[in-house]
């Protein structure tokens, strides 16, 4: 399989395609056949040597991907095989493959490619826990939302109108 490698601190030049060998998923995971991965603010942090949570340099990152499912591991139903997902990943997402446990996904809606799709997670997890699971927004309560034209603050945007909530 390919990976996209983070060689050393640095613009996009310092990202290097490199052959590993092919995943095996264990008991309670599956594999996914990665058709999209998200691009984040993490991502780029992490290139440039910022962001303190990164895996030690060289390594691969990538929080959210998109696929099918092409194997899975004992003890997970193998009629799961050929399903669309969308999941996150935390580290290893800028791979032609990854192995994530069986409960980590969330199937692809059909009405999303997987291009779309892959932008979810991250974007829509971040939001939800800032102004619902941290902010507890209510039905008729006003948010004040900064940033609304990035990935987090349109899905916050999204998020308080589905609620009920003004928006500011």
């Amino acid at each position: 399989m390919r990976q996209v490698w983070i060689t050393k601190k640095g613009g996009p030049e310092v990202l290097e395609v490199r052959e590993s060998a092919d995943l095996s998923p264990q008991e309670g995971e599956v594999r996914v056949n990665v058709k999209a991965c998200g691009i984040n603010f993490a991502d780029i942090l992490a290139r440039k040597g910022l962001y303190p949570d990164a895996p030690k340099l060289p390594a691969v990152v990538g929080y959210e991907i998109s696929g099918e499912i092409d194997d899975v591991g004992h003890g997970v139903d193998s009629q799961l095989i050929g399903q669309a997902v969308v999941a996150t990943t935390r580290f290893g997402g800028y791979s032609d493959q990854v192995v994530i446990k069986a409960h980590q996904y969330f199937p692809k809606p059909n009405s999303l490619g997987f291009e779309e799709a892959v932008a979810i997670p991250v974007n829509y997890l971040t939001a939800y826990q800032l102004i619902v699971a941290m902010g507890n927004l209510q039905p008729e309560e006003a948010v004040l939302i900064h940033n609304a034209g990035g990935g987090v603050g349109l899905a916050a945007l999204d998020i308080a109108v589905h609620i009920g909530a003004k928006t500011y």
